[in-house]
């Protein structure tokens, strides 16, 4: 009973706080910032050396969040999860990890605008401020509505930890092998939300130059799905829109 209550408890709080960190990464990506049309102008002076500094800071935050993202989900972690008969627990766990690595990355971030590619006042102009805001708003739900599709409960680690206390076999025991493949290819839509989260934004700085560039690349590398992939993606959604409908 008492491994119940701790295991439950950590899940729910690895639940929450991932949920709490997904709400301060649509703000860092999406929320249009006034203040940075000033902090271009006040920086335009930055020295190349200290340019680079803030460069190598912003990369290695980059770099502590995709290590993680990644070595977190390989096999040999999995089998280590299994071996301390916690696999229940992986996903919690995983989730809560990179929330905090993403912590990190919201924390310590550093604007460098010493280089601007485009500067686009929204605040002035109502017609743009709503382009913006409706292009990362159906950004953010394509993301978050294909998360709810692929089974919202198995990603943030809750349905483990029920089947695990309800006497139930692993939930991926019970899925088909196309969605296991699918899911070793793509875990987290969709290339194309972020892809316009990442890259529409009023102010293009070196900061966000690196941070849209590195995370284009490595969704690029990470996300290999095919045509086999595809045709179950869209099989699966209009089965769910039949459900829905």
């Amino acid at each position: 009973m008492f491994v119940k209550c701790i295991s439950a408890a950590t899940c729910i709080a690895c639940f929450l706080y991932t949920f709490y960190i997904l709400c301060n990464l649509t703000y860092f990506l999406s929320a249009p910032d006034e203040s940075k049309e000033m902090l271009i102008s006040s920086r335009e002076d930055e020295s190349i050396d200290s340019t680079l500094w803030l460069l190598t800071v912003n990369m290695s935050l980059l770099s502590i969040f995709m290590l993680q993202h990644s070595l977190m989900a390989t096999d040999f972690v999995k089998h280590l999860f299994c071996k301390l008969h916690m696999e229940y627990m992986e996903r919690s766990i995983y989730n809560f990890v990179s929330a905090m690595t993403l912590h990190l990355l919201f924390n310590k971030w550093q604007n460098i605008s010493s280089v601007v590619l485009w500067n686009v006042n929204t605040s002035s102009n109502n017609v743009l401020w709503f382009t913006f805001t409706a292009l990362h708003v159906l950004a953010w739900l394509i993301i978050y509505s294909g998360c709810l599709m692929m089974d919202i409960s198995e990603l943030a680690g809750i349905k483990q930890v029920y089947y695990k206390f309800s006497f139930r076999p692993s939930p991926t025991v019970m899925k088909s092998k196309e969605l296991l493949r699918y899911y070793s290819h793509m875990r987290h839509p969709s290339f194309t939300g972020f892809l316009i989260i990442l890259w529409i934004y009023p102010y293009m700085t070196l900061d966000r130059l690196l941070l849209a560039t590195i995370f284009t690349v490595y969704m690029a590398l990470m996300w290999t799905i095919d045509k086999e992939d595809y045709n179950y993606h869209a099989t699966l959604v209009k089965r769910k829109q039949r459900e829905l409908f």
